[in-house]
């Protein structure tokens, strides 16, 4: 009686054993492991209304959508003071102020509309001047299955135009991550009356209200980081930072824009009657860096001066956005990753528009496979066709300056453009009756850096502190199968907090200590070998012990090894309501299940990502299966 009393106690035990080994399995696997197709606009936006530096915190508009931990992006747009007075030095920057202003931050703690950060900021922020919070994209393995971009920039509430993505392991394009012409916005297109005025009387300054258009003096200035709000400056040739000019009355081309390389100026009228002044719009001038500490959209282009029904122009060509991409590996596919600048309307008979500049783009990327190519090109001025009227030849637009492509390594081997945009072309012109062409030009080439440091306060938060215990810091923690070794490799955001770390590994119902390692205050990235992993599914975890002896662990991650003979490892085995298939797959496999008799009874086709792919079951009896992959036939217990 006692013996059976024990046995069925024994087997009761073992059984919630079990039930909680799948239990961590099937949680692992759906919460740390699990590949995330995405597509479309990734991240939220918010603008702030305020920043409150002493409590490293910021107001929003909204806080819906965020919460404590996640990762994201605080970033000023606009801000810098030019030079305003109608010369040639119109829009010559003075001072950058707070404009391009950027970092990295995690989220502590919300309360009402004000958000808390864990770490102090870096950089001072000027509220009025378009500052913007980015939710981060964060996944542990993520497949692009359809284009990514930004939502469109919106000067009105100082949000937009910004990509923002961070996975733990693997990174795989089946489809681009778009952000051209995301940027600043291009001048818009605008049509004057036919009046003009000629030398000695012609529109020869460098700022007029673009909006008047009886007639239109200046044609609209290309977005940049300058507020431009006057209305008496927003149109001529005079360009405002790093926007283009616009063309002066009559049918000049506008210039293009610029990021930290200038772009090209527009084409001038070159013709022999009626208005033959060439007034040309400049080009959008080269900002700076600050050695990497600043970033910035691309400048819009500059519009051309339009007065003929014939052209339909678009306006200037708008500016790239601003790409963060973070992965420990990524796989291109032959796709792309950009952030080019938009091309320059044309015209007929018109002033054609100028390009907008490359925008740019932060790689943090420790390892690249497959063809993958870079971009931030400057978009092309806008073609002018002077439609071969006697006398009269216009000009076409200029191009926009490449922009920036940083990578916080060495630049891998991968293909790379920041090329400037071509200038536009004048075609159709009358060579013979007009005065010398005045061509617009090409914009410059953008700039690419290597050992770029990504800018993330450190400097903990007294207050975050005071009203929210601030986690260990666990940044990363990932698991990856090398030469038959399980390396386990983690980073810390405040090591000086951590006394040493547990690496564990679980084996059958408990988690088994490998190895203890002791914290040091200046080291951030810990390394551990498995030499031995077990065949099949291997399960680590870290218990993080504090200075003060605060005990917190690490999410799961898994690493399956599988032996030289076998083709496709499943697990876990026995499963409940899933399992994984894992192996070289072919892009898509069939699967078949069959009782032990023979007898099939399920069989589904799926898609994989080429390494591995989840099979949802379906409502079959508990017990023991066969299951055909393709050409392969395995054992699987369901266990309900």
């Amino acid at each position: 009686m006692r013996n059976s009393l024990h046995k069925t106690l024994w087997k009761a035990a073992f059984a919630k054993l079990l039930l909680l080994f799948f239990y961590l399995l099937n949680f692992f696997h759906t919460a740390f492991s699990q590949t995330v197709n995405i597509s479309g606009v990734v991240n939220s936006y918010y603008q702030v209304v305020e920043v409150i530096p002493s409590k490293a915190c910021v107001r929003l508009n909204t806080v819906s959508g965020l919460a404590k931990n996640q990762k994201v992006l605080v970033i000023q747009m606009k801000g810098a003071s030019v030079i305003t007075t109608n010369s040639s030095s119109f829009g010559d920057t003075t001072s950058l102020n707070d404009a391009g202003n950027y970092e990295i931050a995690i989220i502590c703690a919300i309360d009402g509309d004000s958000v808390f950060m864990f770490h102090n900021f870096l950089n001072s922020y000027t509220v009025a001047d378009k500052v913007q919070l980015v939710k981060f994209a964060e996944y542990y393995a993520a497949v692009v299955v359809d284009t990514i971009k930004p939502s469109p920039w919106n000067n009105t509430t100082g949000t937009g135009g910004v990509i923002a993505i961070s996975v733990s392991t693997d990174l795989t394009l089946n489809a681009p991550i778009f952000g051209d012409s995301s940027g600043f916005r291009g001048g818009a297109y605008s049509l004057s009356d036919g009046t003009c005025f000629n030398s000695p009387f012609a529109a020869t300054g460098y700022i007029y209200n673009a909006s008047s258009s009886s007639p239109q003096n200046g044609a609209w200035k290309g977005e940049s980081i300058y507020n431009l709000t006057a209305a008496g400056q927003t149109g001529g040739r005079g360009a405002p930072a790093n926007g283009g000019g616009g063309g002066n009355n009559h049918n000049n081309g506008g210039g293009g824009g610029a990021n930290l390389s200038p772009g090209g100026k527009g084409g001038g009228n070159s013709s022999t009657v009626g208005c033959t002044t060439n007034l040309r719009g400049e080009a959008g001038k080269a900002l700076s860096s600050w050695s990497g500490k600043k970033i910035f959209f691309g400048g819009g282009g500059g519009a051309g001066h339009s007065n003929s029904a014939l052209s339909t122009s678009n306006g200037g060509g708008n500016g790239g956005g601003i790409l963060f991409i973070h992965a420990n590996n990524i796989i291109g596919n032959g796709y792309f990753i950009s952030a080019n600048g938009g091309k320059g309307g044309e015209a007929i008979s018109d002033g054609a528009c100028g390009g907008g500049s490359g925008g740019t783009i932060i790689l943090d990327i420790n390892n690249y496979s497959g063809s993958l190519t870079i971009q931030t090109k400057g978009g092309n001025g806008g073609d002018v066709n002077d439609d071969a009227m006697a006398n009269r030849c216009y000009g076409a637009g200029g191009g926009g300056a490449g922009g920036v492509i940083y990578f916080t390594g060495s630049v891998p081997a991968i293909t790379i453009s920041t090329s400037g945009g071509v200038a536009g072309a004048e075609t159709s012109r009358d060579a013979a009756g007009c005065s010398a062409a005045v061509p617009a030009l090409n914009g410059s080439n953008g700039t690419t850096g290597s050992s770029y440091t990504i800018h993330q306060s450190v400097d903990s938060s007294s207050y975050c502190l005071s009203i929210r215990p601030l986690p260990l810091g666990l940044i990363y923690f990932k698991a990856s199968l090398i030469s038959g070794h399980a390396e386990l490799e983690w980073k810390m955001n405040d090591p000086q907090l951590v006394k040493n770390f547990i690496v564990e590994k679980l084996s059958g119902a408990h988690w088994i200590s490998l190895q203890t390692i002791t914290a040091a205050n200046s080291t951030s990235v810990y390394n551990y070998f498995d030499q031995h992993p077990s065949p099949g599914s291997n399960l680590y975890r870290l218990r993080i012990i504090s200075i003060s002896n605060v005990i917190s662990l690490s999410p799961a991650r898994q690493v399956i090894l599988r032996s030289a003979n076998e083709k496709y490892l499943v697990y876990p085995n026995p499963a409940v309501d899933q399992f994984m298939i894992t192996g070289e797959l072919p892009h898509i496999i069939t699967i078949q299940l069959a009782t032990i008799t023979g007898t099939i009874c399920w069989e589904k086709k799926l898609i994989t990502n080429g390494r591995n792919v989840v099979v949802d079951l379906p409502s079959l009896p508990p017990g023991t299966y066969t299951i055909h992959i393709n050409d392969v036939i395995k054992k699987l217990v369901i266990s309900k």
